[in-house]
């Protein structure tokens, strides 16, 4: 056997960042000052931390192009009553609707458009799912005359909140409901949108039903008559 056939390739090495003695280049402490070889990279650094600012930027302004895709004037305002709240776009006035104990009702209309309309509808208890309410709903506008159903499945809105829809058109108008449960599935929520046009109906539904929600404590959930101020306005447990 030669002393060629025996000669082992040494390993690589490298001088400790700290006290600059010559160890294994792998090696991740020095074994002598026991300084750490490679510092702890950031979980995205900076080009990553860019990234993410640039994709919520290009979020933020997608989210703006879709409020105000289909008319330069269209801009929202938030909104609360006593038992709702919505966001309902300007120029829609509150028609002042109102509904039995058990229930609130908020509804807006177009100053413009007796056809473009907004109606939260919150009642408790709720009964069923959103899924089997929106089910009932499609199969009672399909005896009706003149209706054309589109769309009937789950939506997610920005944030989670999951809802079941029903999109159809009727009449002069389109249609778009949305049908979930708020506070702790106690409450029953069903949002209307209506418009004359079909493409500002598609931007008010990417926008609107997020923010239409009851106020889990309010008058109208009350069992004992509104007028009665020493009546606790809570849900029962």
């Amino acid at each position: 056997m030669s002393s060629e056939d025996l000669t082992v390739e040494a390993p690589p090495t490298r001088h400790c960042r700290v006290c600059s003695v010559e160890i294994n280049a792998a090696t991740a402490r020095c074994p002598y000052c026991g300084a750490r070889q490679f510092k702890r990279q950031p979980i995205l650094g900076w080009r990553g931390l860019l990234v993410c600012l640039a994709a919520v930027a290009v979020a933020v302004l997608v989210t703006r192009a879709v409020v105000n895709a289909a008319n330069d004037q269209l801009r929202y305002e938030p909104y609360r009553s006593p038992d709702l709240a919505a966001l309902v776009p300007v120029g829609y006035s509150d028609l002042l609707v109102s509904g039995p104990h058990g229930t609130a009702v908020a509804s807006f209309q177009s100053s413009s458009d007796s056809v473009d309309t907004e109606t939260v509808r919150a009642t408790m208890p709720a009964v069923g799912t959103p899924h089997s309410r929106t089910v009932a709903l499609s199969t009672k506008l399909s005896h009706e005359a003149g209706v054309a159903q589109g769309y009937l499945g789950p939506v997610v809105f920005p944030g989670g909140q999951t809802a079941y829809a029903l999109d159809y058109t009727f009449d002069s108008g389109s249609y778009a409901v949305f049908a979930f449960d708020a506070c702790n599935h106690k409450i029953a929520v069903t949002l209307t949108l209506a418009h004359s046009r079909e493409s500002v109906l598609g931007d008010l539904s990417k926008v609107v039903p997020q923010s239409a929600n009851p106020i889990c404590d309010g008058p109208a959930f009350s069992n004992r008559d509104r007028a009665d101020t020493a009546v606790p306005l809570s849900l029962p447990k």
